[in-house]
């Protein structure tokens, strides 16, 4: 089996991780918080979702941000660091 995928598999891989990623900052994330995104500046609720509906360099770095913290608690690792 080809373990590559298509073009069109990432761009729905993409669009699935996305669609993720601003589930999250919707249902964890309370309207008054921010958060400071690669020393680009700090950013409301709502302006993180745009960027991450935009793409853009800030969205994509939010979005890597975000499937490094679900891999960390998906392997174990978060809770072991908890644990220290």
């Amino acid at each position: 089996m080809n373990k590559e995928r298509t073009q069109q598999e990432k761009e729905i891989l993409d669009d699935e991780i996305k669609e993720l990623v601003l589930w999250r900052l919707e249902v964890s994330v309370p309207q008054n918080y921010k958060f400071s995104v690669g020393g680009k500046g700090v950013y409301t609720k709502q302006e993180l979702k745009k960027h991450v509906e935009a793409e853009d360099e800030i969205g994509r770095s939010f979005i890597d941000m975000q499937l490094k913290f679900i891999r960390a608690v998906a392997s174990g690792e978060f809770s072991k660091t908890l644990a220290e």
